[in-house]
């Protein structure tokens, strides 16, 4: 039996709930969105309940039937215990009414609250309800968690999991425990060193560890709940604090999804020992219960925007929208591509406005409707490339709102598109995506006009195949000192600059073309042009641009999947020569080479030898990639230079180079995660330079060269 079998479907009405029940949408305070009201929801053990409000507020809940996961809560509409928790980005939360507030700068505050009436919340902050500083130098993590025990687990960039013991009053230095953590995409904590992670696959997993022992079960996760759980509680997952209470927000399935607000409850009533009773015993057979609603949670609601356009040109105008708790923030523009790791600044800072903006009437799909806060008129010197708006409020809170400068007319031989569509299917802000359960039968629009979690600048401890990946690949490209233009999927869509360019480069997973997309890059390669595809899973469905190119609108009318090859009889590999491989989802492999080949010059290996092991995404060759299956289009077998080892019907990613009537070549790295491997292999790095010394050596299709080349 699914853990999650038997989930009520349906949500439970204000006449069904007992006295107590708690309606936290119904509380007293304004200074919310009850479409995201909470930023942080964590569990204090016993029941108790720490919800930090978007504009700041916090607010205390008791649910007294946690330990068997029934309607029963003290003071129902919660109370308001304290202000300003937006200048953390993450609360923390142990037994004995401990907070720990961690600071953009690092810091670590600890707080306590001393209650008087379990019943009612009443009490009063030790201290005087002033932080006290614990620990420092927490901001070199991208992901913080933990809390109970005095504990708070970090992992860094490439996935190394860190523990933090507060030890007489203090925060140790983190100590280095364990690795692959990055494959998780969420990791909460309980009592007793028991860390949850949902894995890649979506299953819930188990692990503990035990001082002077190590790690349950030699490190290795033990599955405790099926694969539904990422789908189904994408919005927030949190550790009740104690014995193995576990709390989700569900999200809405509705056709025209709503709130995604229910609270659901499970609870582990061996959670220290599963590994020793041979796995977990939830109460009610692991039936989640629906304990609460109006839990909307949105955790960057603290401070969050998006900009108005995801591409403007050389000597236009960028234009932020912006909803904060902060009553003013600091804003510049930095440039995240070209350069290195660290973003320059490119303009000075300056203060604009802040307060929190509402969401307008259907804004997963028309848009939030902010008004713009900050906006800069873009001097017509700048290299097109990827630039942020960074924003900055109290004791270092900072969110980046990264947009693109494309070229007014276009300047360098290679042209990078951003897989920006790709980005916006799989963006989670508000908790439904190209992906999400629910939405039977219909098309799905998503605005580009909202927050995203996909376009990010900085490191997130976990793996990542949109923006952060793409920058690998920028970053690598001004390290060689090889120029490039910078597009988005819109501007690959309008067209009428790719052929001005040597090659067109697509980025680590360029999964949704509208058919002007298509068709641009068909016409593009047709005349002579090169592509450099670094990704995989590549071309593969239809998506439709709205009228002003703010929206995109995913699937057929009847709520399948529009893809290319089942619907258009279009596979990617007329174009690239490889096609998307359903079999070795989530496996990890390197590559290696099957023939000699120009590309592999420098690089001393020969056939039979392997690369491309290790990366900020695990293996070169891993999540998804391309292969071959028989299709039109596809390359010739010695046309691949090398192919993962994945343990698969058909091997792992089909790296080809595919050559082409009219001059141009086309190389598919065929898997998602190659652009990981950029900085941490050598080989791929020489095989890539190769790649493009070879692009840099063709003329452009509209070049005079290729003219007289051609006899015209």
């Amino acid at each position: 039996m699914g853990i999650l079998s038997g989930r009520a479907e349906l949500p439970i009405t204000e006449a069904e709930a007992p006295k107590g029940y708690a309606r936290p949408a119904e509380a007293a305070g304004q200074g919310f969105d009850p479409h995201q009201r909470w930023s942080r929801l964590v569990g204090g053990g016993n029941g108790i309940v720490y919800g930090v409000q978007a504009d700041g507020s916090l607010y205390w809940y008791r649910h007294r039937g946690w330990a068997t996961a029934a309607f029963d809560w003290s003071n129902g509409s919660g109370l308001l215990i304290g202000s300003g928790w937006q200048d953390f980005v993450t609360v923390l939360a142990d037994l004995n009414g401990v907070l720990y507030g961690v600071r953009g700068d690092g810091t670590v505050l600890y707080y306590q609250r001393l209650v008087s009436n379990p019943d009612t919340g009443d009490g009063t902050w030790a201290n005087n309800g002033t932080g006290v500083v614990v620990g420092t130098g927490f901001n070199a993590f991208p992901r913080i968690f933990g809390g109970p025990g005095g504990v708070i687990w970090c992992v860094d960039a490439n996935g190394i999991l860190y523990r933090s013991r507060r030890i007489n009053g203090t925060f140790e230095t983190p100590q280095p425990l364990g690795d692959g953590f990055n494959v998780a995409r969420y990791l909460f904590s309980d009592t007793a060193n028991v860390i949850y992670a949902v894995s890649g696959t979506g299953a819930l997993t188990w692990f503990r560890y035990r001082d002077g022992s190590g790690w349950a079960n030699g490190g290795q996760p033990i599955a405790i709940g099926d694969n539904d759980w990422f789908e189904l509680f994408r919005r927030d997952l949190f550790a009740g604090g104690g014995n193995g209470a576990v709390y989700l927000i569900r999200i809405d399935h509705s056709t025209v999804p709503g709130d995604d607000g229910d609270l659901v409850e499970l609870r582990l009533t061996n959670h220290e020992t599963v590994d020793t009773d041979g796995g977990p015993r939830w109460i009610n057979n692991g039936t989640g219960a629906v304990v609460g609603q109006g839990f909307t949670v949105e955790r960057s609601a603290g401070l969050q925007g998006y900009p108005q356009r995801q591409s403007v040109p050389a000597g236009g105008r960028v234009s932020i929208a912006l909803s904060t708790a902060f009553s003013s923030v600091t804003a510049q523009l930095v440039r995240v591509a070209p350069g290195g790791d660290t973003p320059e600044a490119v303009t000075g800072t300056t203060t604009v406005a802040g307060g929190l903006q509402m969401v307008a009437a259907n804004y997963r799909s028309a848009g939030c409707g902010w008004a713009e806060r900050y906006a800069v008129d873009i001097p017509a010197t700048w290299p097109s490339g990827v630039y942020a708006a960074r924003l900055t409020g109290r004791f270092g809170r900072v969110q980046h709102i990264p947009f693109v400068v494309r070229p007014a007319a276009p300047a360098q031989d290679i042209a990078v598109v951003l897989p920006t569509n790709t980005y916006h299917a799989y963006n989670g802000w508000s908790g439904h995506d190209q992906y999400s359960e629910g939405q039977a039968g219909v098309r799905r629009t998503i605005s580009f006009l909202r927050p995203s979690y996909t376009w990010l600048i900085a490191p997130k401890g976990q793996y990542d195949v949109e923006l952060y990946s793409d920058l690998e690949l920028l970053r690598w490209l001004s390290a060689e000192q090889i120029g490039f233009d910078c597009y988005t999927d819109r501007d690959l869509h309008t067209g009428g600059w790719l052929s001005d360019y040597s090659a067109v480069v697509l980025g680590s997973h360029p999964e949704y073309f509208s058919m002007a997309m298509r068709a641009n890059l068909a016409d593009y390669l047709a005349a002579g042009g090169s592509v450099i595809a670094t990704g995989a899973n590549q071309i593969y469905e239809r998506a439709e641009f709205n009228t002003d190119g703010t929206a995109l609108t995913f699937r057929a009318a009847d709520g399948s999947r529009d893809l290319f090859l089942d619907h258009y009889n279009l596979p990617e590999s007329q174009l690239l020569g490889v096609n998307f491989e359903y079999d070795g989802w989530m496996t990890f492999a390197p590559y290696r080479v099957l023939r000699d080949h120009p590309f592999l010059s420098g690089t001393a290996l020969a056939v039979g030898g392997a690369f491309g092991a290790h990366g900020r995404n695990g293996a070169a060759s891993a999540w998804e990639f391309d292969t071959l299956q028989g299709l039109d289009g596809e390359v010739r077998p010695n046309e691949v230079i090398a192919q993962g080892t994945n343990p698969t019907d058909r091997a792992g990613a089909a790296m080809v180079c595919k050559e082409l009537p009219g001059g141009g070549f086309v190389f598919s790295a065929s898997s998602m995660t190659f652009n990981g491997a950029i900085r941490v292999d050598p080989v791929v790095r020489r095989l890539l330079r190769n790649v493009f010394d070879r692009a840099l050596s063709s003329p452009a299709p509209a070049s005079p060269d290729r003219a007289a080349a051609a006899g015209e």
